[in-house]
């Protein structure tokens, strides 16, 4: 299975100023994609916290690594610099991307959201990639994503804003990972436990891993007394060469779970 990691850039995501929506809808895309993603690291706005965070990914040898936010056009905006240095590559003026930023804002125009373009220095900023690096379209958005390839790892480079990253991701990205790696299909299934305690049905949660080493199992923790009056919820998720493959090793994990924790007089329900 090829692993993938996330980079995070922002200082308004470590200090609570956005509610992150990119490590969820990245983990969850890349994880139905078929890919393990292993790891992932949030990075304040700075050169060197940016190049250390791309480090540490980077040692961990995944096959992808995702990097998302400072794409834009002011002066905190640094990820492609950053990028740059830390991969020691020149940050070059891009005709392409250029072309790309300068065809968004015709568009603007046209529709009547701006009366000009925005400053020459700052639609020029947003079209310098590091060297070798190939812009990506923005179906909605004026910074351009960003492909490049570091050793053997294939590095995207999305804006932060959670629509742009979205559409980009799924309008180049996906199709390019499903030419590019050989991945399988993934399936999850759920079911519900009506039980006080989590903690009674850890014993069968421990035994049904052990017999599906396949499948990743967890009980996902609610406060009291939710889980009693709406059901402790427990997926069952796995990857295999065809979705009918998934289905059926997730819904053999989740029916021999069920069967165990009614065993142990808990009543449990499908979703």
């Amino acid at each position: 299975m090829p692993r993938c990691s996330i980079l995070a850039i922002g200082n308004e995501v470590l200090s609570g100023e956005i509610r992150d929506l990119n490590l969820y809808s990245l983990g969850r895309g890349l994880t139905h994609l078929g890919f393990a993603v292993i790891n992932a690291v949030i990075a304040p706005d700075t050169p060197e916290s940016i190049a250390r965070g791309l480090a540490f990914l980077l040692a961990q040898d995944p096959d992808v690594v995702v990097c998302c936010g400072g794409l834009g056009p002011t002066g905190d905006d640094l990820t492609l610099s950053a990028i740059a240095e830390a991969l020691d590559r020149p940050l070059v003026d891009h005709p392409r991307a250029r072309k790309l930023v300068e065809t968004h804002y015709d568009q603007l125009i046209a529709r009547g959201y701006l009366q000009q373009r925005g400053p020459e220095a700052a639609r020029a900023k947003m079209a310098r990639l590091p060297g070798d690096a190939e812009p990506l379209p923005n179906p909605i958005g004026t910074a351009p994503g960003v492909r490049l390839i570091t050793g053997k790892t294939l590095v995207y480079i999305l804006p932060g804003v959670p629509a742009e990253l979205t559409a980009i991701f799924n309008a180049t990205i996906v199709p390019e990972l499903h030419e590019r790696f050989e991945i399988g299909s993934f399936a999850e299934q759920a079911i519900r436990v009506h039980v006080d305690d989590e903690a009674d049905v850890a014993i069968p949660l421990e035994q049904a891993r052990q017999r599906h080493p396949d499948v990743y199992l967890k009980s996902l923790a609610q406060p009291f007394p939710s889980a009693g009056q709406e059901g402790l919820r427990i997926i069952a998720t796995t990857h295999a060469a065809t979705v009918a493959a998934a289905t059926a090793t997730a819904d053999a994990a989740i029916a021999d779970l069920r069967h165990m924790l009614e065993q142990a007089g808990l009543r449990t329900s499908q979703e």
